[in-house]
């Protein structure tokens, strides 16, 4: 906690991030954040055995996973909700977090490492964003040490790359088919099923909303093939409708 306020522990760059940011904004919930350095000391410590960012210190608890923290939001800050109200619609939402929290992400994450494992000066200032030139150089001379943690810990290989690039359009599809040509995944508004999706899916489009600035990508084979994909799409307009202003205290 600082000055009473939830505390977000994070990684500016990841999508799992992004997920509980745009939680705690939707709900305009003042907070502060601290951004780590990846392979920095406190970001390993959070990273210890099953350990994992985002944490938030919310009401003198310690709550790590985004969808825990969503729960716990929806508990401290009822409104606006992001569950909905009817019991079947809940249900769904909760599902589809479900789906895209436990598998999605990951495929994302998989995907877009393995393509810019050799882009060394773009995962420099992607891992680094808001870190400077020092953690931009710290990235760097540390990638082939953190290349090799990377692939133990996520499972990285050009076998599960070709899987998670199917995974990831096969949930573009599923995108489309849940929401069948409404703006909304479950029911007729904005719910955790959304933002979940359109958060750890948020690489697929680099919507300019994003709260931090994104370098600028090399091609990626894998973004050239979903271009124009309808999910895509979705993504970009969810972004726009939805992600708001943030309620981080400075």
């Amino acid at each position: 906690m600082t000055d009473g306020l939830p505390l977000l522990w994070q990684y500016s760059f990841s999508n799992y991030n992004e997920k509980a940011r745009w939680a705690l904004d939707f709900k305009g919930m003042p907070h502060r954040r601290r951004s780590l350095l990846p392979g920095g000391p406190r970001a390993m410590a959070f990273s210890r055995g099953d350990g994992t960012l985002p944490v938030v210190d919310l009401d003198g608890e310690r709550i790590v996973d985004s969808t825990r923290i969503i729960e716990a939001l929806e508990t401290s800050r009822p409104e606006p909700a992001l569950y909905p109200r009817d019991p079947e619609e809940r249900r769904r939402a909760l599902e589809i977090e479900a789906f895209f929290t436990d598998r999605i992400g990951h495929d994302m994450r998989r995907v877009a490492f393995w393509e810019l494992r050799d882009q060394r000066a773009f995962m420099a200032d992607f891992l680094a964003m808001e870190q400077g030139p020092a953690g931009r150089a710290q990235i760097r001379a540390m990638m082939p040490i953190a290349w090799r943690y990377i692939v133990r810990r996520y499972d990285f290989d050009e076998e599960s790359y070709r899987r998670s690039r199917a995974s990831l359009v096969a949930a573009l599809d599923r995108i489309e088919s849940e929401r069948n040509g409404d703006p909304y995944l479950v029911g007729d508004q904005f719910s955790v099923a959304d933002l979940t999706a359109a958060a750890l899916l948020y690489p697929v489009a680099m919507p300019p909303e994003f709260q931090y600035e994104l370098p600028d990508p090399p091609r990626s084979e894998f973004l050239d093939s979903v271009h124009d994909h309808p999910g895509r799409t979705w993504i970009l307009e969810t972004w726009r409708r939805h992600r708001g202003t943030s309620s981080a205290v400075h």
